[in-house]
Protein backbone atom coordinates (compact mmCIF):
# COMPACT_ATOMS: atom_id res chain seq x y z
CA UNK A 1 0.00 0.00 0.00
CA UNK A 2 1.49 3.52 -0.66
CA UNK A 3 -0.09 6.90 1.43
CA UNK A 4 -1.11 10.47 0.50
CA UNK A 5 0.15 13.56 2.17
CA UNK A 6 -1.34 16.67 1.02
CA UNK A 7 -3.60 19.27 1.52
CA UNK A 8 -7.04 20.50 0.23
CA UNK A 9 -5.54 24.00 -0.54
CA UNK A 10 -1.83 23.18 -2.07
CA UNK A 11 -0.96 21.17 -4.57
CA UNK A 12 -0.06 17.59 -3.34
CA UNK A 13 3.74 17.25 -2.96
CA UNK A 14 4.43 13.55 -1.91
CA UNK A 15 3.23 11.06 -3.56
CA UNK A 16 2.79 8.81 -0.65
CA UNK A 17 -0.87 9.00 0.19
CA UNK A 18 -3.21 8.70 2.72
CA UNK A 19 -5.86 11.07 2.64
CA UNK A 20 -4.56 13.77 5.01
CA UNK A 21 -6.27 17.07 5.29
CA UNK A 22 -4.76 19.92 7.45
CA UNK A 23 -7.98 20.20 9.07
CA UNK A 24 -10.62 17.95 8.64
CA UNK A 25 -12.51 18.52 5.64
CA UNK A 26 -15.89 16.74 7.03
CA UNK A 27 -18.94 18.00 9.32
CA UNK A 28 -19.96 16.35 12.41
CA UNK A 29 -22.47 14.07 10.71
CA UNK A 30 -19.88 12.99 8.22
CA UNK A 31 -17.58 12.46 10.86
CA UNK A 32 -20.34 10.07 13.14
CA UNK A 33 -20.79 8.28 9.93
CA UNK A 34 -17.17 7.55 9.10
CA UNK A 35 -16.40 6.51 12.32
CA UNK A 36 -19.52 3.91 12.37
CA UNK A 37 -18.42 2.89 9.04
CA UNK A 38 -15.09 1.78 9.69
CA UNK A 39 -15.65 0.89 13.27
CA UNK A 40 -18.27 -1.75 11.89
CA UNK A 41 -15.52 -2.87 8.66
CA UNK A 42 -13.00 -2.87 11.44
CA UNK A 43 -15.33 -4.99 14.03
CA UNK A 44 -16.49 -7.61 11.16
CA UNK A 45 -12.86 -7.81 9.90
CA UNK A 46 -11.53 -8.88 13.71
CA UNK A 47 -14.41 -10.89 14.24
CA UNK A 48 -14.21 -13.02 10.78
CA UNK A 49 -10.61 -13.41 10.68
CA UNK A 50 -10.98 -14.79 14.23
CA UNK A 51 -13.67 -17.28 13.28
CA UNK A 52 -11.33 -18.46 10.26
CA UNK A 53 -8.48 -18.64 12.92
CA UNK A 54 -10.46 -20.67 15.51
CA UNK A 55 -12.06 -23.22 12.45
CA UNK A 56 -9.06 -24.39 11.33
CA UNK A 57 -8.02 -24.65 15.08
CA UNK A 58 -10.94 -26.62 16.87
CA UNK A 59 -11.85 -28.18 13.18
CA UNK A 60 -9.49 -31.19 12.44
CA UNK A 61 -10.87 -31.79 9.27
CA UNK A 62 -9.35 -28.21 8.19
CA UNK A 63 -5.88 -29.06 9.66
CA UNK A 64 -4.46 -29.10 6.04
CA UNK A 65 -1.69 -27.45 4.34
CA UNK A 66 -3.77 -25.30 2.25
CA UNK A 67 -5.38 -24.34 5.29
CA UNK A 68 -2.30 -23.33 6.93
CA UNK A 69 -1.72 -20.67 4.49
CA UNK A 70 -5.02 -19.45 4.81
CA UNK A 71 -4.30 -19.50 8.55
CA UNK A 72 -1.48 -17.02 8.13
CA UNK A 73 -3.25 -14.76 5.57
CA UNK A 74 -5.79 -14.39 8.62
CA UNK A 75 -3.17 -13.17 10.46
CA UNK A 76 -2.20 -10.59 8.45
CA UNK A 77 -6.16 -9.79 7.89
CA UNK A 78 -6.57 -9.58 11.56
CA UNK A 79 -3.95 -7.27 12.75
CA UNK A 80 -4.82 -4.81 9.70
CA UNK A 81 -8.34 -4.99 11.17
CA UNK A 82 -7.10 -4.28 14.40
CA UNK A 83 -4.84 -1.79 14.10
CA UNK A 84 -4.38 0.03 9.99
CA UNK A 85 -8.30 0.12 10.14
CA UNK A 86 -8.29 2.48 13.16
CA UNK A 87 -5.40 4.52 13.14
CA UNK A 88 -6.10 5.58 9.19
CA UNK A 89 -9.99 6.10 10.35
CA UNK A 90 -8.59 8.91 13.28
CA UNK A 91 -6.26 9.98 10.88
CA UNK A 92 -8.66 10.91 8.02
CA UNK A 93 -11.29 12.08 10.33
CA UNK A 94 -9.36 14.69 12.49
CA UNK A 95 -7.39 15.78 9.24
CA UNK A 96 -3.61 15.90 10.82
CA UNK A 97 -1.42 12.94 12.79
CA UNK A 98 -2.10 12.92 16.83
CA UNK A 99 0.26 10.46 17.52
CA UNK A 100 3.79 11.68 17.10
CA UNK A 101 6.59 10.12 14.72
CA UNK A 102 7.33 7.43 16.95
CA UNK A 103 3.78 5.85 16.47
CA UNK A 104 3.69 7.12 12.89
CA UNK A 105 6.29 5.23 11.93
CA UNK A 106 6.04 2.10 13.95
CA UNK A 107 2.19 2.08 12.11
CA UNK A 108 3.91 2.12 8.75
CA UNK A 109 6.03 -0.09 9.05
CA UNK A 110 3.59 -2.86 10.88
CA UNK A 111 0.77 -1.43 7.88
CA UNK A 112 3.07 -2.32 4.83
CA UNK A 113 5.06 -5.56 6.36
CA UNK A 114 1.29 -7.04 7.22
CA UNK A 115 0.39 -6.16 3.41
CA UNK A 116 3.46 -7.58 1.82
CA UNK A 117 2.91 -10.56 4.21
CA UNK A 118 -0.62 -10.41 2.58
CA UNK A 119 0.73 -10.86 -0.91
CA UNK A 120 3.40 -13.33 -0.44
CA UNK A 121 1.06 -15.62 1.07
CA UNK A 122 -1.38 -15.14 -2.07
CA UNK A 123 1.54 -16.07 -4.00
CA UNK A 124 2.72 -19.30 -1.90
CA UNK A 125 -1.27 -20.36 -2.26
CA UNK A 126 -0.82 -19.81 -5.82
CA UNK A 127 2.48 -21.71 -6.19
CA UNK A 128 1.26 -24.36 -4.28
CA UNK A 129 -1.43 -25.23 -6.21
CA UNK A 130 0.86 -24.66 -9.17
CA UNK A 131 2.40 -27.83 -8.78
CA UNK A 132 -0.53 -29.62 -6.65
CA UNK A 133 -1.40 -29.88 -10.46
CA UNK A 134 1.76 -30.03 -12.29
CA UNK A 135 3.77 -32.15 -10.51
CA UNK A 136 1.22 -34.95 -8.95
CA UNK A 137 3.61 -37.56 -8.18
CA UNK A 138 6.99 -35.69 -7.11
CA UNK A 139 5.66 -32.21 -4.95
CA UNK A 140 2.93 -34.23 -2.45
CA UNK A 141 5.88 -36.25 -0.71
CA UNK A 142 7.61 -32.72 -0.08
CA UNK A 143 3.98 -31.21 1.05
CA UNK A 144 4.39 -30.97 4.55
CA UNK A 145 3.10 -29.30 7.67
CA UNK A 146 6.75 -28.50 7.95
CA UNK A 147 7.20 -27.46 4.71
CA UNK A 148 4.15 -25.31 5.07
CA UNK A 149 5.70 -23.62 8.32
CA UNK A 150 8.82 -22.90 6.78
CA UNK A 151 7.51 -21.18 3.70
CA UNK A 152 4.85 -18.97 6.03
CA UNK A 153 7.63 -18.28 7.82
CA UNK A 154 9.84 -16.70 4.92
CA UNK A 155 6.86 -14.88 3.99
CA UNK A 156 7.12 -12.94 7.12
CA UNK A 157 10.46 -12.67 7.57
CA UNK A 158 11.19 -11.26 4.09
CA UNK A 159 7.96 -8.75 4.21
CA UNK A 160 9.97 -7.53 7.54
CA UNK A 161 13.05 -7.11 5.98
CA UNK A 162 12.20 -5.39 3.07
CA UNK A 163 10.07 -2.58 4.59
CA UNK A 164 10.48 -2.37 8.46
CA UNK A 165 14.33 -1.16 8.48
CA UNK A 166 13.30 1.50 5.73
CA UNK A 167 10.39 2.76 7.22
CA UNK A 168 12.16 3.31 10.52
CA UNK A 169 15.42 4.04 10.05
CA UNK A 170 15.56 6.24 6.83
CA UNK A 171 15.66 9.57 8.33
CA UNK A 172 18.99 8.12 10.20
CA UNK A 173 20.42 7.43 6.75
CA UNK A 174 19.96 10.54 5.14
CA UNK A 175 20.65 12.27 8.18
CA UNK A 176 17.52 14.40 9.29
CA UNK A 177 13.34 13.40 8.51
CA UNK A 178 11.67 15.65 6.47
CA UNK A 179 7.74 14.27 7.45
CA UNK A 180 6.09 17.06 9.31
CA UNK A 181 4.55 16.31 12.90
CA UNK A 182 1.47 16.73 12.10
CA UNK A 183 1.81 14.23 9.29
CA UNK A 184 2.74 10.50 8.83
CA UNK A 185 4.02 9.49 5.55
CA UNK A 186 6.88 7.23 4.44
CA UNK A 187 9.76 9.40 3.68
CA UNK A 188 11.38 8.07 1.10
CA UNK A 189 8.42 8.29 -1.24
CA UNK A 190 8.15 11.63 -1.82
CA UNK A 191 9.49 11.02 -5.20
CA UNK A 192 6.85 9.68 -7.44
CA UNK A 193 9.39 7.58 -9.36
CA UNK A 194 9.73 5.89 -5.87
CA UNK A 195 6.19 5.09 -5.19
CA UNK A 196 5.81 3.68 -9.16
CA UNK A 197 8.54 1.50 -8.37
CA UNK A 198 7.21 -0.02 -5.18
CA UNK A 199 3.67 -0.46 -6.99
CA UNK A 200 5.13 -2.36 -9.48
CA UNK A 201 7.15 -4.68 -7.34
CA UNK A 202 4.68 -4.79 -4.58
CA UNK A 203 1.43 -5.22 -7.00
CA UNK A 204 1.28 -5.66 -10.48
CA UNK A 205 4.44 -8.32 -10.89
CA UNK A 206 2.79 -10.16 -7.89
CA UNK A 207 -0.32 -10.13 -9.53
CA UNK A 208 0.81 -11.35 -13.18
CA UNK A 209 2.65 -14.02 -11.70
CA UNK A 210 -0.76 -15.46 -9.57
CA UNK A 211 -2.29 -15.00 -13.26
CA UNK A 212 -0.27 -16.82 -15.13
CA UNK A 213 -0.17 -19.86 -12.82
CA UNK A 214 -4.13 -20.39 -12.63
CA UNK A 215 -3.83 -20.03 -16.39
CA UNK A 216 -1.55 -22.95 -16.28
CA UNK A 217 -3.45 -24.35 -13.71
CA UNK A 218 -6.51 -23.96 -15.55
CA UNK A 219 -4.79 -25.34 -18.77
CA UNK A 220 -3.71 -28.62 -16.98
CA UNK A 221 -6.84 -29.52 -15.21
CA UNK A 222 -8.78 -29.08 -18.50
CA UNK A 223 -5.79 -31.16 -20.09
CA UNK A 224 -6.97 -33.59 -17.27
CA UNK A 225 -9.88 -33.91 -17.50
CA UNK A 226 -10.22 -34.61 -21.17
CA UNK A 227 -7.78 -37.44 -20.53
CA UNK A 228 -9.64 -39.17 -17.94
CA UNK A 229 -12.46 -39.05 -19.53
CA UNK A 230 -11.11 -40.81 -22.50
CA UNK A 231 -9.61 -43.04 -20.25
CA UNK A 232 -13.39 -43.92 -18.76
CA UNK A 233 -14.29 -44.20 -22.04
CA UNK A 234 -12.34 -46.71 -22.93
CA UNK A 235 -11.68 -49.05 -19.71
CA UNK A 236 -12.70 -52.62 -19.31
CA UNK A 237 -14.27 -54.05 -16.55
CA UNK A 238 -10.98 -55.31 -14.80
CA UNK A 239 -9.16 -51.84 -15.18
CA UNK A 240 -10.14 -48.26 -12.83
CA UNK A 241 -9.61 -45.34 -14.05
CA UNK A 242 -6.32 -43.67 -12.43
CA UNK A 243 -6.92 -40.48 -10.64
CA UNK A 244 -3.19 -40.13 -9.45
CA UNK A 245 -2.76 -36.38 -10.20
CA UNK A 246 -3.64 -34.17 -7.21
CA UNK A 247 -4.91 -36.75 -5.05
CA UNK A 248 -1.53 -36.83 -2.66
CA UNK A 249 -2.10 -32.80 -2.05
CA UNK A 250 -5.44 -32.79 -0.26
CA UNK A 251 -6.13 -36.44 1.33
CA UNK A 252 -8.28 -35.91 4.07
CA UNK A 253 -11.53 -36.93 2.42
CA UNK A 254 -13.31 -39.57 5.21
CA UNK A 255 -15.14 -41.52 2.03
CA UNK A 256 -12.03 -41.72 0.25
CA UNK A 257 -10.02 -43.10 3.19
CA UNK A 258 -13.24 -45.50 4.15
CA UNK A 259 -12.89 -46.35 0.30
CA UNK A 260 -9.34 -47.18 0.47
CA UNK A 261 -9.88 -48.70 4.27
CA UNK A 262 -12.43 -51.41 2.67
CA UNK A 263 -10.19 -52.01 -0.41
CA UNK A 264 -7.21 -52.60 1.59
CA UNK A 265 -9.15 -55.74 3.23
CA UNK A 266 -10.07 -57.01 0.38
CA UNK A 267 -6.63 -57.17 -1.18
CA UNK A 268 -5.26 -58.87 2.49
CA UNK A 269 -8.01 -61.00 2.52
CA UNK A 270 -7.02 -62.51 -1.20
CA UNK A 271 -3.74 -62.63 -0.92
CA UNK A 272 -4.38 -64.76 2.62
CA UNK A 273 -6.87 -66.96 0.33
CA UNK A 274 -3.71 -67.62 -2.15
CA UNK A 275 -1.40 -68.40 0.83
CA UNK A 276 -3.33 -70.54 2.45
CA UNK A 277 -4.52 -72.11 -1.30
CA UNK A 278 -7.35 -71.26 -3.01
CA UNK A 279 -9.25 -74.83 -3.69
CA UNK A 280 -11.21 -74.16 -0.26
CA UNK A 281 -12.09 -70.77 -0.95
CA UNK A 282 -13.41 -72.08 -4.51
CA UNK A 283 -15.48 -74.71 -2.82
CA UNK A 284 -16.95 -72.67 0.04
CA UNK A 285 -18.18 -70.85 -2.82
CA UNK A 286 -19.37 -73.31 -4.85
CA UNK A 287 -20.89 -74.75 -1.75
CA UNK A 288 -22.85 -71.38 -1.35
CA UNK A 289 -24.17 -70.98 -4.87
CA UNK A 290 -25.77 -74.15 -5.29
CA UNK A 291 -28.14 -73.41 -8.31
CA UNK A 292 -25.03 -72.75 -10.29
CA UNK A 293 -24.37 -77.05 -10.54
CA UNK A 294 -26.16 -79.04 -12.58
CA UNK A 295 -29.14 -80.67 -10.52
CA UNK A 296 -27.45 -84.28 -11.51
CA UNK A 297 -24.35 -83.79 -9.79
CA UNK A 298 -23.12 -83.69 -6.29
CA UNK A 299 -21.56 -80.56 -4.08
CA UNK A 300 -18.76 -82.52 -4.35
CA UNK A 301 -18.40 -85.20 -6.61
CA UNK A 302 -14.60 -86.50 -5.77
CA UNK A 303 -15.68 -87.67 -2.19
CA UNK A 304 -16.85 -91.37 -1.99
CA UNK A 305 -19.81 -90.90 0.48
CA UNK A 306 -21.52 -88.39 -2.21
CA UNK A 307 -25.10 -89.94 -2.64
CA UNK A 308 -28.24 -88.51 -3.84
CA UNK A 309 -31.98 -90.43 -3.06
CA UNK A 310 -33.49 -92.35 -5.94
CA UNK A 311 -36.88 -90.86 -7.25
CA UNK A 312 -38.16 -94.50 -7.27
CA UNK A 313 -36.73 -95.90 -4.42
CA UNK A 314 -35.72 -93.04 -2.09
CA UNK A 315 -32.47 -95.68 -1.31
CA UNK A 316 -28.72 -93.71 -1.24
CA UNK A 317 -27.07 -94.85 -4.09
CA UNK A 318 -23.67 -94.23 -5.44
CA UNK A 319 -23.67 -91.84 -8.41
CA UNK A 320 -20.77 -92.78 -10.61
CA UNK A 321 -19.18 -89.86 -12.62
CA UNK A 322 -19.80 -89.59 -16.26
CA UNK A 323 -17.95 -87.92 -18.66
CA UNK A 324 -21.12 -85.18 -19.23
CA UNK A 325 -21.12 -84.46 -15.41
CA UNK A 326 -17.32 -83.69 -15.28
CA UNK A 327 -18.05 -81.39 -17.94
CA UNK A 328 -20.62 -79.65 -16.09
CA UNK A 329 -18.71 -79.35 -13.30
CA UNK A 330 -16.27 -78.06 -15.29
CA UNK A 331 -18.09 -75.36 -16.92
CA UNK A 332 -19.93 -74.76 -13.08
CA UNK A 333 -16.49 -73.84 -11.89
CA UNK A 334 -15.39 -71.50 -15.23
CA UNK A 335 -18.49 -69.47 -14.88
CA UNK A 336 -18.03 -69.12 -10.84
CA UNK A 337 -14.77 -68.02 -11.42
CA UNK A 338 -15.76 -65.54 -13.97
CA UNK A 339 -18.06 -64.36 -11.41
CA UNK A 340 -15.98 -63.54 -8.85
CA UNK A 341 -13.27 -61.62 -11.13
CA UNK A 342 -16.06 -59.38 -12.61
CA UNK A 343 -17.06 -59.20 -8.77
CA UNK A 344 -13.55 -58.03 -7.97
CA UNK A 345 -13.47 -55.73 -11.37
CA UNK A 346 -16.85 -54.26 -10.25
CA UNK A 347 -16.03 -53.25 -6.72
CA UNK A 348 -12.65 -51.79 -8.05
CA UNK A 349 -14.13 -49.55 -10.39
CA UNK A 350 -16.67 -48.22 -8.26
CA UNK A 351 -14.25 -47.71 -5.13
CA UNK A 352 -11.59 -45.77 -7.94
CA UNK A 353 -14.93 -43.86 -9.15
CA UNK A 354 -16.02 -42.80 -5.48
CA UNK A 355 -12.02 -41.48 -4.77
CA UNK A 356 -11.91 -40.00 -8.33
CA UNK A 357 -15.36 -38.08 -7.16
CA UNK A 358 -14.31 -37.74 -3.59
CA UNK A 359 -10.95 -36.09 -4.39
CA UNK A 360 -12.56 -34.12 -7.76
CA UNK A 361 -14.74 -32.40 -5.45
CA UNK A 362 -12.73 -31.61 -2.93
CA UNK A 363 -9.94 -30.30 -5.49
CA UNK A 364 -12.67 -28.07 -6.93
CA UNK A 365 -13.40 -26.48 -3.53
CA UNK A 366 -9.92 -25.48 -2.76
CA UNK A 367 -9.38 -24.49 -6.31
CA UNK A 368 -12.93 -22.23 -6.07
CA UNK A 369 -11.98 -20.48 -2.70
CA UNK A 370 -8.56 -19.57 -3.57
CA UNK A 371 -9.75 -18.49 -6.88
CA UNK A 372 -12.16 -16.39 -4.64
CA UNK A 373 -9.64 -14.90 -2.71
CA UNK A 374 -7.39 -13.41 -5.53
CA UNK A 375 -10.21 -12.38 -7.33
CA UNK A 376 -11.00 -10.10 -4.45
CA UNK A 377 -7.78 -8.99 -3.52
CA UNK A 378 -7.37 -8.32 -7.48
CA UNK A 379 -10.23 -6.05 -7.55
CA UNK A 380 -9.69 -3.99 -4.17
CA UNK A 381 -6.28 -3.26 -4.89
CA UNK A 382 -6.30 -2.30 -8.59
CA UNK A 383 -8.12 1.06 -8.14
CA UNK A 384 -5.67 2.14 -5.39
CA UNK A 385 -2.81 0.96 -7.79
CA UNK A 386 -4.14 2.68 -11.06
CA UNK A 387 -4.09 5.94 -9.29
CA UNK A 388 -0.40 5.49 -7.84
CA UNK A 389 0.13 5.04 -11.91
CA UNK A 390 -1.45 8.12 -12.63
CA UNK A 391 -0.51 9.94 -9.47
CA UNK A 392 3.16 9.14 -11.25
CA UNK A 393 2.65 11.37 -14.08
CA UNK A 394 -0.07 13.80 -12.79
CA UNK A 395 0.23 15.31 -9.35
CA UNK A 396 -3.30 17.07 -9.12
CA UNK A 397 -5.33 14.27 -11.43
CA UNK A 398 -6.91 12.38 -8.12
CA UNK A 399 -8.93 14.10 -5.64
CA UNK A 400 -8.50 13.70 -1.81
CA UNK A 401 -12.18 11.21 -1.90
CA UNK A 402 -11.21 9.36 -4.11
CA UNK A 403 -7.82 8.17 -2.55
CA UNK A 404 -9.24 7.91 0.55
CA UNK A 405 -11.82 5.43 -0.82
CA UNK A 406 -9.11 3.50 -3.17
CA UNK A 407 -6.74 3.11 0.19
CA UNK A 408 -9.71 1.74 2.20
CA UNK A 409 -10.56 -0.82 -0.17
CA UNK A 410 -7.27 -1.52 -0.01
CA UNK A 411 -8.11 -2.80 3.42
CA UNK A 412 -11.37 -4.09 2.79
CA UNK A 413 -9.93 -6.81 1.20
CA UNK A 414 -8.93 -7.79 4.87
CA UNK A 415 -12.85 -7.94 5.31
CA UNK A 416 -14.14 -9.75 2.78
CA UNK A 417 -11.41 -13.04 2.65
CA UNK A 418 -13.28 -14.30 5.11
CA UNK A 419 -16.69 -14.36 3.83
CA UNK A 420 -14.77 -15.94 0.32
CA UNK A 421 -14.10 -19.27 2.69
CA UNK A 422 -17.40 -19.62 4.17
CA UNK A 423 -19.55 -18.67 0.84
CA UNK A 424 -16.64 -21.20 -1.10
CA UNK A 425 -16.11 -23.96 1.23
CA UNK A 426 -19.07 -25.61 3.06
CA UNK A 427 -16.89 -27.29 6.37
CA UNK A 428 -15.44 -23.20 6.67
CA UNK A 429 -19.24 -22.34 6.84
CA UNK A 430 -20.52 -24.96 8.91
CA UNK A 431 -17.47 -24.42 11.66
CA UNK A 432 -18.48 -20.55 11.41
CA UNK A 433 -22.04 -21.08 12.30
CA UNK A 434 -21.36 -24.15 15.07
CA UNK A 435 -18.78 -21.43 16.75
CA UNK A 436 -20.91 -18.27 16.35
CA UNK A 437 -24.19 -20.61 17.75
CA UNK A 438 -21.80 -21.68 20.27
CA UNK A 439 -22.15 -25.26 19.28
CA UNK A 440 -19.02 -26.56 19.97
CA UNK A 441 -20.54 -30.53 20.19
CA UNK A 442 -21.16 -29.90 16.12
CA UNK A 443 -17.61 -29.23 15.17
CA UNK A 444 -16.67 -32.55 13.40
CA UNK A 445 -12.97 -33.92 13.26
CA UNK A 446 -11.51 -36.76 12.27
Amino acid sequence: METLNDSQTTNITSSDHRGLFSVSPYTTVEIVLIILVAGSLSLITVIGNILVMLSIKVNRNLQTVNNYFLFSLACADLIIGICSMNLYTVYIVIGYWPLGAVVCDLWLAVDYVVSNASVMNLLIISFDRFFCVTKPLSYPARRSTKMAGLMIAAAWVLSFILWAPAILFWQFVVGKRTVPPDECYIQFFSNPAVTFGTAIAAFYLPVAIMIYLYWRISKASRSRMRKDSRKTSGTSLAEAPSNSQEEGCENNCEKTKQAEDEAGDEKERDMLQQQNGSGNYMEEKVDSTPEIVHPSTSKDPEAPSSSRKSSSGGKNKTQPSSPQNSAIDRQSMVAWTLLLVTKRAVSERVVAKWKSRGNSSRERKVTRTIMAILVAFVATWTPYNVMVLINTFCLVCIPNSLWTIGYWLCYINSTVNPACYALCNATFKNTFKHLLLCQYKNIRGR
